[in-house]
């Protein structure tokens, strides 16, 4: 009984950290989105919008479910278990495809990173202040929560 009542509260501890971070990711995300759209000649790269996705569908997920699937999974039949399973694993797919995507943005310094250097490059051809602290740290807490989120 006790054991139940821990897991529920891993669980829930789980899920609320994990919407804590897909709305931080939403709104990073939203940003360079609107950047590259604002600015960019070749619209937006790929590592920007698979993320995106993902973290609309978990958001989806958390918000019209109101405690996350894996909650559920603690109090639903099998068939259901399994649907919840698959949409959780969906979920997986789309982070480990989005950190693919992010891979050459792992690095320690800011300025070894291509989507940060390409947000600036938009700015600055434009003539417009490029930010270059604010972008290298926004990129990195993209790749940084990508991460987590797995």
């Amino acid at each position: 009984m006790v054991a139940s009542g821990i897991a529920r509260t891993v669980t829930w501890a789980i899920r609320f950290f994990q919407l804590l971070f897909a709305v931080i990711l939403v709104g990073a995300l939203s940003y360079m989105v609107d950047q590259f759209r604002d600015f960019g000649f070749g619209g937006v790269p790929r590592e920007v919008v698979t993320p995106e996705v993902f973290v609309c569908f978990l958001l989806r997920d958390l918000v019209l479910t109101k405690s996350g699937i894996l909650t559920h999974v603690l109090f639903l039949d099998g068939t259901s278990q399994i649907i919840a399973t698959f949409f959780d694993f969906v979920l997986f797919i789309g982070y480990v495809t989005s950190a693919g995507l992010l891979r050459h943005n792992f690095h320690r310094h800011s300025h070894e990173n291509p989507l940060r250097d390409a947000l600036i490059n938009i700015r600055t051809a434009h003539g417009i202040n490029s930010r270059e602290d604010r972008n290298g740290g926004l990129v990195r807490l993209v790749v940084g929560l990508v991460v987590l989120q797995l």
